[in-house]
């Protein structure tokens, strides 16, 4: 159980990092940086130490492209234009939907039912986001507000929605025998070039990509790390000892570190709107596993 905290309390902990580099440098330029660099670390691993499952099928490059435009670029891309607005503890809370969206996505996509307690707690858990929404983080945030929801957390549901889309396409590679190595490795390197791109073509006059290069660095590169280093290594060790269920389960435990960070390090408020949605949230993720865990242990009791 230990363990599995530990792997949230690290989770939570990009977002805030996050938060802090785009202090230095512009949001699609630091999204280049990061996935560019990470993509070619991850292939170079791949080539020089398990080449076989560096072969890329022509018959699978558009799903490869597909991953690495839902699973990095339009992922990435909104949620760090949005963080510019939004504060990194409300981020944290709204990405914990993902597995509410993610069963929406399953259920026009794979056409599968989802049950009472699922869907209550699918329900619970959205309508939880709502006081978030009607919160303001800041004067830049109250001046984009439309309707009570303002666009930046517009923006950051489609790149929730995108990121939950991309698990499907990987999916689909992981079926063909692809490792998830090979597969985040060439998505990485493929959307951290678009974001490349995006980055100089809507940057604005006078302003620069890098406000101030030891610090861009020294955060980047710790995003590096923490993110598609540790996380992604310690989420997979975890699954090969608990069971997937049990390990996203506990993902409510994300937004409870990620308001302690953004407290402790930026200073953020916490009002009680987010602890509101919070326990909706959490309620709703409980409900919706709880259906998860019943339907497991049924099926083992058959096999």
């Amino acid at each position: 159980m230990f363990l599995v905290v530990l792997l949230y309390a690290i989770l939570a902990s990009t977002f805030t990092i996050a938060k802090i580099a785009l202090s230095y440098s512009q949001p699609f330029f630091i999204i280049g940086f990061r996935m560019t660099l990470a993509g070619i670390l991850m292939m170079l691993y791949l080539y020089f130490f398990n080449n076989k499952r560096f072969l890329l099928k022509k018959e699978d490059i558009g799903l490869f492209l597909m991953a690495s435009v839902f699973h990095v670029y339009l992922a990435f891309i909104p949620e760090f234009w949005a963080l510019q607005f939004l504060s990194s503890s409300k981020v944290n809370l709204i990405y914990s939907a993902t597995p509410f969206i993610a069963a929406l996505l399953s259920y026009f996509l794979l056409s599968e039912k989802l049950g009472f307690k699922k869907f209550a707690g699918m329900m619970i858990g959205l309508f939880g986001l709502a006081p978030i929404f009607m919160t303001q983080s800041g004067v830049r945030e109250a001046l984009m507000e439309f309707a009570s929801i303002s666009i930046p957390e517009v923006v950051l549901l489609g790149a929730v929605t995108s990121a939950a889309y991309a698990w499907f396409i990987v999916k689909k590679l992981l079926n063909k025998g692809y490792s998830l190595l090979m597969i985040n490795g060439f998505a990485m390197f493929i959307g951290g070039l678009g974001a490349f791109v995006t980055s100089f073509f809507s940057l604005e006059r006078n302003k620069v990509l890098i406000k101030d290069f030891w610090p861009f660095l020294f955060w980047t590169l710790l995003l590096i790390l923490v993110a598609n280093i540790v996380v992604y290594n310690f989420y997979g060790w975890l699954i090969k000892h608990f069971s997937i269920t049990f390990v996203t389960s506990a993902g409510f435990l994300c937004p409870i570190f990620g308001a302690f960070y953004g407290w402790f390090f930026l200073n953020e408020k916490i009002t009680w709107h987010y602890f509101l949605s919070f326990v909706f949230v959490a309620c709703g993720l409980y409900l919706f596993y709880k259906e998860e865990i019943k339907k497991r242990q049924k099926r083992n009791r058959i096999i």
